[in-house]
């Protein structure tokens, strides 16, 4: 078939213009007659921004203008800071910057070269916030804080590994916090102040994962655990009995995290139902639900305006992320932002199928099936499948531009949550550790043959493409199976996981050698590394990559083109000195999935017009 020449350009810098608003904090009493504002993320031209809006609708104002914008933001309980942490090239060795609402000028709270600092939390009584950062040794984590009228941060807990702060009692006496060993494993602890010394809430053998915040006293809290269960839940813990009342209904489903109302009489949390999101509201007093909005897509984040009012951001496959608000009590809601598409007709986005997938082992993995629309049944068309990172990420059914732009062009696209993916249990994510790699990957292979066997596509239009682990997966895909790929994208992803750990951030090495295996064990390590097994490759590749990657870093791209250069084999490379794990900008971006689509077409057999 004769290839085509396409011009992206246009329609592609349109597609990925398309923003969205995320993380609304409301700033306000939630009285009658009182000022109500909200904040929010908003990126434009590929840089990500707090703004302000008014609940009752007013034209944004701009809250943050720093030159690569911000990863994250948490506003003050008085609304009159907010803390952010500035985004360097995506390096992720970020400062934390406290922004005055009202002049709009900042300080650093610190900012230390290649030092991480995040998960922030301000102090009720607004004097100052608590964060975690690696300062002492670029490896372990401690909790410090840093208050106003110091103008300094100090040290509060000494520990090592992977510790994060969760709540500051309203007294500022005591701190909750976390340390993780692993994704799966998650303990809870409470820090005395006073006396100096941390009570253990959450022992146990094995695997669990726990998050807390505090209720209406220092000595209760709110407690997600999924403790002997598969799936998690919600519990009211009374610290000086050490005794847990469960909260709301059991549902069959992970839940995504939780909020309390100031009066901490209310619980807000979401929980993932197959990768859609269901929000769920309690009142704790009586242990009721109370009305929620529905969903059709994924909630991103949530709170409270007042008691029973709540504010929340959420997306769907066919439009982008939006701010919204929701009355429990009337049932009324009202949509508080409006994305913007630049011309894009919206009509011509589609919906997935939500398929099961029986792989080797009569395991089912399920999958969210793209298929272009009025696409008629038996059709073979051209068809990527997609993994997501990880390795115990999700794909779930969100607004992806360049997936609806691929659709546009006649492509497929299948994204699969093989084994060791978040959100069916732990038991299915515990699936892939360790010495149970390769079992996901063969995972990937039989998406790809179920593709061709209930007649999407064929062998020749068929890709695969993945970032991070979902770069692994490519990787390996297409050395366990060199026959089955007609193309594949690997983006900031993993080649050789010996030089992977090795090379990775310190901070993040205990953690990923839980899921991979430790660097003690490299035989088995390089056993399943794609690097290793390049000689077997027979589709072409394109391999990009940002130089500041501080998660996996550049070198595990460059291997590979290296190897495939030298075996005279197909491969593609690009690379960004101004990215880190993936890429932000959108003149970046642009080149980026111009080169893509640039690359599928070449590849695939196809036949499409610009």
């Amino acid at each position: 078939m004769e290839q085509v020449k396409l011009d992206f350009q246009h329609t592609l810098k349109n597609f990925l213009s398309i923003d969205g608003h995320t993380s609304p904090q409301f700033s306000g009493t939630g009285l009658p007659g009182t000022e109500e504002s909200f904040y929010f993320l908003k990126r434009i031209e590929g840089v990500t921004q707090v703004y302000k809006c008014s609940i009752e609708g007013s034209w944004p104002h701009q809250m943050t203008f720093f030159p690569e914008g911000v990863d994250s933001y948490q506003l003050s309980p008085d609304g009159r800071n907010i803390a952010v942490i500035e985004n360097k090239a995506g390096c992720e060795q970020n400062p934390i910057a406290i922004v005055d609402t009202t002049s709009l000028t900042y300080r650093y709270a610190i900012n230390i070269p290649d030092v991480q600092s995040n998960f922030i939390h301000w102090r009720p009584d607004n004097k100052g916030i608590i964060f975690r950062s690696n300062l002492d040794n670029k490896i372990d984590f401690k909790i410090y804080e840093y208050l106003f009228e110091n103008e300094e941060y100090e040290l509060v807990i000494d520990s090592k590994g992977y510790i994060l702060p969760l709540d500051v009692s309203s007294d500022c006496s005591k701190i909750l916090y976390s340390i993780r060993p692993s994704s799966a494993n998650q303990d809870v602890y409470l820090f005395d102040r006073i006396t100096g010394k941390s009570q253990h809430l959450t022992e146990h053998d094995g695997n669990e994962r726990s998050f807390a915040k505090f209720g209406n006293s220092s000595t209760e809290v709110f407690l997600l655990s999924d403790s002997g269960e598969d799936f998690n839940k919600l519990y009211k813990f009374d610290i000086s009995s050490m005794k847990k009342t469960e909260i709301g209904k059991s549902i069959p489903w992970d839940i995504q995290g939780f909020t309390l109302s100031s009066c901490k009489r209310y619980v807000l949390y979401a929980s993932n139902r197959e990768g859609y999101s269901d929000l769920h509201l309690v009142d704790t007093y009586t242990n009721t639900s109370l009305p929620t909005p529905r969903s059709n897509g994924v909630v991103l984040s949530y709170g409270f305006v007042g008691s029973k009012t709540l504010i929340y951001s959420s997306q769907s496959p066919l439009a982008p992320s939006n701010v919204y608000l929701f009355n429990s009590e009337t049932q009324i809601g009202k949509q508080l932002t409006h994305s913007r598409f630049f011309g894009i007709d919206q009509s011509l986005f589609s919906e997935p199928q939500l398929v099961s997938i029986s792989s080797f082992d009569e395991l089912s993995i399920p999958a969210f099936l793209y298929l272009p629309k009025n696409y008629k049944k038996g059709t073979k068309i051209p068809m990527v499948v997609l993994f997501h990172g990880g390795p115990e990420g999700q794909s779930k059914p969100v607004f992806v531009s360049i997936i609806q732009q691929m659709l546009t062009l006649g492509i497929g696209v299948c994204l699969p949550n093989v084994r060791g993916s978040a959100g069916y249990g732990m038991h299915y994510q515990a699936l892939d550790d360790y010495k149970k790699r390769m079992d996901s990957v063969y995972d990937g292979v039989e998406v790809g043959k179920w593709l061709i066997k209930n007649s999407y596509t064929t062998k020749d239009r068929l890709a695969v493409m993945g970032g991070s682990y979902g770069g692994f997966m490519c990787l390996s895909v297409i050395t366990e199976a060199p026959d089955l790929w007609a193309a594949a994208i690997d983006t900031v992803g993993i080649s050789n996981l010996e030089t992977f750990l090795e090379n990775t951030k310190p901070s993040r090495r205990k953690v990923r050698e839980v899921e991979y295996g430790p660097l003690s064990d490299r035989e088995f390590l390089r056993s399943i590394s794609p690097i290793y097994k390049m000689d077997k490759v027979k589709t072409p590749l394109f391999v990009a990559h940002g130089r500041t990657d501080p998660r996996v870093p550049v070198s595990e791209a460059e291997q590979v083109v290296e190897v495939l250069q030298k075996n005279n084999q197909i491969v593609e490379s690009l690379y960004f000195d101004d990215e880190g794990h993936g890429f932000r900008k959108l003149k970046n971006r642009i080149i980026y999935y111009e080169k893509v689509l640039q690359f599928l077409t070449k590849h695939l057999n196809m036949n499409v017009s610009s």
